[in-house]
């Protein structure tokens, strides 16, 4: 069985000015993603900072343009969204040269997830669907 990776928790708990610092910067980015999506349906972008990897123990370090990256820090692009709660959904794209898949992730404005599913199925002739990668 793996085990997840620990991490040390902080010196000491944040503090409630700090927190409130924290939840205004969330609004703010909250309300430019919203001008945003006034101009537009949805938003393409990577699913993480790499295609699909080999299946490994987490915290492993992984590859990215030959560098070591956090296995943590590789879905860092949907975090955003995670925490402003604008909708996102990730569609196949085609294999990488290993035969392992390739992500894209669709954002939407918040509260508009019919909209959003509608643009992913559009998309989806466009992809190539998903295929099971060899070994899998």
């Amino acid at each position: 069985m793996m085990e997840a990776a620990q991490q040390e928790p902080p010196e000491e708990p944040a503090s409630v000015s700090r927190w409130f610092e924290a939840l205004a910067r969330r609004d703010k980015s909250i309300l430019a993603w919203d001008r945003f999506f006034e101009d537009w349906d949805a938003l393409l972008c990577p699913v993480a900072m790499t295609t699909a990897f080999p299946h490994c123990a987490p915290g492993t370090a992984i590859k990215v343009d030959g560098k070591d990256q956090s296995y943590w820090m590789l879905p860092a692009y949907g975090a955003v969204f995670n925490y402003s709660g604008h909708p996102a959904l990730s569609i196949p794209c085609g294999q990488d040269s290993d035969g392992l898949p390739i992500g894209l992730q669709l954002v939407g404005g918040r509260w508009s997830e019919a909209r959003l599913l509608a643009v992913g199925k559009g998309m989806a002739p466009l992809t190539g669907g998903f295929s099971r990668p060899p070994g899998y």
